[in-house]
């Protein structure tokens, strides 16, 4: 824990000494939470319906990071990767 603190605490040192580029950094990375948020809220929406059928999805950060960058794609194929397998 105290490695993630010190670890981020450099980063956010890092970007601070680069100030042009800290707004559109923190732009990228808050977008990029709000995506997987939503994919991991898609993927639970999901699981609780395809769960009445018999059947369940993973929800973990792989799966949440595969809906988040491939869409609605991401959640096809992880929904046919869960029922093939």
């Amino acid at each position: 824990m105290k490695l993630i603190i010190i670890g981020g605490s450099l980063v956010l040192l890092l970007l601070l000494m680069f100030r042009k580029s800290f707004s559109g950094i923190i732009e990228g990375i808050s977008i990029i939470l709000f995506r997987l948020g939503l994919s991991v809220l898609l993927l639970f929406g999901m699981h609780l319906l395809l769960g009445l059928a018999g059947y369940t999805i993973p929800i973990n950060l792989f799966t949440g990071a595969v809906v988040a960058v491939l869409g609605v794609p991401g959640v096809a194929s992880v929904v046919a990767i869960s029922i093939l397998l």
